[in-house]
Parts: structure tokens; C-alpha cells; sequence
């Protein structure tokens, strides 16, 4: 309809730097009505965080991605397949902030979250499968709604400190796009995706990098997740499987060990917590942003090995374990030290 190439870097920059713009403005407004409703996130026996702070800066967030996804769909896509992903993303938007509100139980909140990631699997072709064809169809689906909402709600439980969630999301959105670009995939919408995430999380650190002036809550987390692994299921769909669960290594590493270590104890593995690897980290070094930009650094190695792994898939799994296994010991270790968090 346009002619306008969504892979050449002016696009991208365009996209990326008006992303960020809009996101950081529309933040310090968010901002500023949670602060004036007093909308706040009181610290509990369970916080990484010492005083009052705004929650519910996602919705800067999913102003930016709803029109943005909705233009790609317009202008690349020219059909309406996109059209439950956005419905998907709204539902979510509008579950998580009463969720942030007035609370929701885990049931109600999981069957919602299966609710959107089955519209989410209808922008998928019959013939995109997540496994390739080596089980039928609908179990191919089953796996993929499944496992998308378990992202989802992965992604909500690793939000735990400042920036976190920012650096995560630049990160594998910044790689998606970048493997889709060593693999030839062509995907206009979900490469547009991928720039407005990055520029959007880049506007929101602006204000939640530590010490945090606002946070995102389950209206950004939520959503967020639910867009990542849209981006990530469109690289196994392409048969590349083993860079999609690369990219998120770390988040997969960290909440899985944490969820079993739990289960087996005993404990509510859907219970609010402080037993992620991050978590005691941070409590040992005293300082969200070093902990966020550890995981930044690693997430470094974990798109150069994602991208390795377009064309050597074993090589660049076994770089991606050996990336966030160093991560996850060099947490431990400074777990064990002392420093209170400011």
C-alpha cells in the first residue's frame, strides 16, 4: 500500500527513535496521574524496592504498541490476521490493570491469559507450526497456546526489580529481529514489532531505571510478555525453534529452576516471592541497576549465540547454557553478600 521498506535502517531508526519519544513522554504522563489518584505500590515483606513508587507505567507502553502493531498490520499486511493478536493484547491490558487494582485470583487470571493466546495463534497460518510438523496439528497448537501463556505469566513473575523488565525486552527484541535478519525471514509486521518494542522499554527505562520513579505493573508486564513470545513463536515457526528459546534463555533459566525449587519445598508456586536468582542477587549486591546490567551483558552473548544458531543450532544452544549458567553462579555468588537494598 506504502512504499515503504520495513528492513532498511532509516525505517528502523524512524520507528525505533519515534517509539522511544513517545513512550518516554507519555510515561512521565502516566506518572503523573498514578501520583496525583495515589496509585502506588506499597512495599511488603516481599519487595526489592524501600519506598512508595506509581505502578501502572505500562500503559505508556501499550499506547505506543496497539496503534503501532495496528499500522504494521495496514500497511505490511493488507488482511486482517493480526486483528485477534490486538485483540488479545487489549484483553490482556484491561485484565492486568484490574488485576493491579483490586487483585484476581490465579485461575481466573490463568484461563484469561489461554483466552488471549488462542486469538494470538489465529495470526498464524494452519501451515506455521511450532514444532515443524512432528506432531500433529492441534497437538502443535495445544503446545503453542500452552506454552505462550506460561510465558506470559513467566514474564509478570520475573518483574521483580528495577529495569529488569526493559532489558529483557530490548534484548530479545532486539535479537528476534536480528535472527530474523540471518535467517531471511521475511515478517514485516512482527519486524516492526520488534522496533517498536525496543523503543518503547528504551522510553520506560528512561524513568525505571534504579531508583525507579514509576513501574510497569501487570498492565505492562503482561502485555509485554504477550508480545515477545508472539515474536519468538513467529522464529520457531519458521523453523528456527532452538534461536526462540535462546534469546529468552536467562528468563527461562531463572524462573523454571526457581518454580521447581519451590514446588519441590512444598510452597504456592504462584505466590508473589523473593527466591528468583536475581532477586537474592540483588539483596547481596545492594543495587538494582548492577543486577539489571549483568543480565544486559549476558543477554549480549545470548543474541550472538542465537544468531550462531540459525545456521548451528547445537553449537549456539550449548553457548546459550553456558552463557546463563555463568550468569546464574556469578548471581549466587553475590548472593551471599551482605548489602541491604537502597
Amino acid at each position: 500500500m506504502f512504499n515503504v521498506n520495513p528492513d532498511s535502517l532509516s525505517f528502523s531508526a524512524a520507528v525505533i527513535a519515534a517509539s522511544f519519544a513517545a513512550s518516554m513522554i507519555l510515561t512521565a504522563l502516566v506518572r503523573q496521574i498514578l501520583l496525583r489518584r495515589a496509585m502506588l505500590d506499597i512495599p511488603n515483606e516481599r519487595s526489592s524496592h524501600s519506598a512508595p513508587v506509581p505502578r501502572g507505567g505500562g500503559w505508556a507502553i501499550v499506547a505506543v504498541m496497539l496503534p503501532g502493531l495496528a499500522g504494521a498490520s495496514f500497511v505490511f499486511d493488507h488482511d486482517i490476521r493480526q486483528v485477534p493478536l490486538i485483540i488479545g493484547i487489549m484483553l490482556l491490558a484491561g485484565i492486568s490493570w484490574l488485576d493491579d487494582r483490586k487483585g484476581m485470583g490465579a485461575a481466573q487470571r490463568l484461563s484469561l491469559h489461554l483466552i488471549a493466546a488462542c486469538l494470538g495463534s489465529l495470526a498464524f497460518m494452519p501451515d506455521q507450526l511450532l514444532l515443524g510438523g512432528a506432531v500433529p496439528f492441534w497437538l502443535d497448537r495445544t503446545v503453542m497456546i500452552i506454552g505462550w501463556a506460561w510465558f506470559i505469566n513467566l514474564y509478570n513473575f520475573m518483574d521483580g526489580i528495577d529495569g529488569i523488565t526493559g532489558v529483557e525486552t530490548v534484548s530479545v527484541a532486539t535479537g528476534t529481529c536480528l535472527v530474523m535478519t540471518a535467517a531471511g525471514i521475511v515478517d514485516p509486521v512482527v519486524s516492526c514489532a520488534t522496533l517498536l518494542l525496543t523503543g518503547a522499554c528504551l522510553g520506560f527505562l528512561a524513568h525505571n531505571w534504579h531508583p525507579a520513579k514509576i513501574f510497569l505493573g501487570d498492565i505492562g508486564s503482561v502485555p509485554l510478555g504477550y508480545i515477545v513470545a508472539f515474536c519468538l513463536i513467529t522464529l520457531a515457526v519458521h523453523g528456527h525453534l532452538i534461536p526462540a528459546l535462546i534469546l529468552p534463555l536467562y528468563y527461562l533459566a531463572d524462573s523454571g529452576i526457581t518454580i521447581v525449587k519451590r514446588a519441590v519445598r512444598g510452597e504456592k508456586i504462584w505466590q508473589a516471592h523473593r527466591q528468583h536468582f536475581y532477586q537474592q542477587a540483588t539483596r547481596g549486591v545492594g543495587r538494582h541497576d548492577i543486577v539489571a546490567l549483568m543480565i544486559a551483558v549476558a543477554n549480549i552473548g545470548l543474541v550472538v549465540a542465537a544468531i550462531a544458531a540459525v545456521s548451528a543450532p547445537w553449537a549456539g544452544g550449548v553457548a546459550g547454557v553456558v552463557i546463563v549458567a555463568v550468569l546464574l553462579k556469578k548471581m549466587h555468588k553475590v548472593a551471599s553478600l551482605t548489602r541491604g537494598i537502597p
